[in-house]
């Protein structure tokens, strides 16, 4: 994703479909794209379900399973999009603006949204402060010093980008629960399209899409080198 929306934003490519859907569309244009694109809508279910998982049945308690339930939602939604690409489903309106719809309509559906919303961006927060921070969660006794030093710098760049990008979707989700918009529910994309209208352009998309490509690296590293499994 990071990838796809940097060559948009810096170099002017063709492929205009930022976010998501233009990365999944990126993975199965390639080479054996299908068989790419199974693999993350299998890998995407299996994140889903572990968030389900442990929202039901996990060790954490209060907001920390309420956001592990919200996780799970999203990367339902993200299986919901890349099973419908696979698939070549046609395109109708997003899992994530027809599920708005349904709670806009209830009475306290919209006050669900706004707190959900508010979770979203304290997350996206909670991102930028471990970014700001430094203090990572991988091991750093199986790599050299200065691979560490590297891979340090990488996940931080990369934990203040997905931040950045986090907090300016619950801030837009608000907006569209406040207004009762479910059009304007926010996704990824759409987010680093409203940071394209900044004073800084496409230079700031750009910058913040190599950071979601280094939060990527982020959890490569943490897929291998975390401290408890």
């Amino acid at each position: 994703m990071g990838i796809v929306s940097a060559r948009v934003a810096l170099l002017g490519a063709k492929d205009r479909g930022q976010g998501v859907p233009g990365a999944l569309a990126f993975l199965l244009e390639r080479p054996l794209g299908p068989w790419i694109l199974g693999a993350v809508v299998a890998g995407l279910a299996g994140i889903a379900l572990a968030h389900a998982a442990g929202a039901v049945r996990g060790r954490e308690r209060g907001v920390a399973r309420v956001l592990l339930a919200v996780n799970a939602i999203g990367y339902a939604a993200l299986v919901w999009t890349a099973a419908r690409l696979l698939l070549h489903l046609r395109r109708g309106g997003g899992l994530e603006e027809a599920g708005a719809s349904w709670l806009f309509a209830k009475t306290w559906g919209p006050a669900v949204v706004k707190v959900v919303a508010v979770l979203v961006a304290a997350g996206g927060a909670w991102e930028l402060w471990q970014g700001i921070r430094g203090k990572l969660t991988f091991r750093r006794d199986l790599l050299p010093r200065g691979l560490v030093k590297g891979l340090s710098a990488i996940a931080r760049f990369g934990l203040l980008s997905r931040g950045l990008v986090v907090v300016a979707v619950g801030y837009f989700l608000f907006r569209a629960a406040a207004e009762l918009d479910a059009q304007r529910v926010p996704t990824i994309g759409g987010a680093l399209r409203a940071f394209s209208h900044t004073a800084l352009g496409p230079v700031f998309v750009g910058v913040v899409a190599l950071g979601l490509s280094a939060y990527g690296v982020y959890l490569w590293t943490l897929m291998l080198l975390k401290r408890r499994v």
